[in-house]
């Protein structure tokens, strides 16, 4: 819902011709909460003081102001989710995807990754008792891996509710042709959330361009500037848009890896500390998967197995 200038008159800083310009240029007052003050000054051609009292303000109303852990227990209790279709797998994730949170899955190929994420494109728009949020996806892909057919296909499963027809028109898709272009249309993804009611973000993957354009220590400095902001346009979707973040990251080889088969998450520090839950997947000799939270300041580490069907992700390889 975009913001009215109604609603911005109930603000004391805020003149009728200065709620019509936040009106025109913010899309919520998230978005002006988190905003600074210089920004909106220069956006509304207003002094700074104005601007830094309006923020204040903007933050009383939302709520961006020191709070009780109780308050905050209440807060992440009532954060909506997406299911995965396996009980399992939404089990050890209180519930399946957060809105609001970025959530990374990582492992090999053939680990489940782009099946995940193709499933969660359907049932990010089921109906909330059937754990979904009624809302259409985004997604980018940089590595060729979405597979309109592979969905269709999921999208026609028995025990999937919607129209398959339907349910794909409410699928963007944009493929990521190098770093620059991906950051680019995450950019452009802001815009879209309210206007297509965008509530999942997907990238697949978020390092393959990245590793692959940014080669020998001497760029490394420039990889992970551009990670970093990267990462903080992600993040900013996730909050202010409400919006679940999910990206997929490849994995390297390193010996002093926690992780099994001694391997770990790409794009190292400048990324890590920005997802809410990264989750590493392995794959059996059979349609099993094992998910294994291992970093999270949210969950405890833990483990679940589903299977990856013709249906898509499910609890169990033989279901219909």
């Amino acid at each position: 819902m975009t913001l009215s200038v109604e609603e911005l008159l109930e603000l004391k800083s805020v003149t009728r011709k200065i709620a019509e310009e936040i009106a025109q240029n913010y899309r919520s007052l998230i978005s002006i909460a988190l905003s600074s003050p210089h920004d909106l000054a220069s956006q509304l051609n207003i002094s700074l003081n104005r601007a830094e009292r309006i923020i204040d303000e903007v933050r009383e109303k939302v709520g961006l102001i020191p709070t009780t852990a109780d308050e905050l227990l209440e807060i992440e209790t009532k954060r909506p989710t997406i299911t995965t279709m396996s009980t399992n797998l939404d089990g050890i994730l209180n519930g399946g995807i957060p809105l609001g949170m970025i959530t990374e899955f990582s492992g090999s190929f053939g680990s489940g990754k782009t099946q995940l994420c193709l499933q969660l494109c359907l049932t990010v728009q089921l109906d909330k008792s059937e754990g979904g949020v009624e809302g259409s996806a985004y997604f980018i892909d940089s590595e060729n891996t979405f597979s309109a057919a592979r969905l269709a296909e999921m999208a026609n499963a028995p025990d999937y509710p919607l129209e398959p027809k339907k349910v794909l028109k409410n699928i963007h898709v944009a493929k990521a042709f190098n770093a620059d272009h991906q950051a680019s249309l995450v950019q452009q993804v802001e815009s879209l959330i309210e206007e297509e009611n965008i509530r999942i973000l997907i990238v697949d993957s978020i390092a393959s361009h990245f590793r692959s354009e940014f080669i020998g220590k001497e760029t490394l400095v420039r990889r992970q500037q551009l990670i970093m902001q990267h990462a903080q346009q992600l993040q900013k979707i996730a909050e202010i848009g409400q919006v679940a973040v999910v990206v997929t990251n490849q994995v390297l080889a390193n010996p002093d890896a926690v992780l099994s088969g001694n391997i770990e998450p790409a794009l190292g520090f400048a990324w890590g500390h920005r997802p809410a839950h990264r989750i590493f997947l392995r794959k059996t000799r059979s349609t099993a998967r094992i998910a294994r939270i291992f970093d999270s300041p949210y969950l405890p580490e833990r483990e679940a197995v589903f299977h990856i069907t013709p249906y898509g992700i499910r609890d169990q390889p033989i279901g219909f």
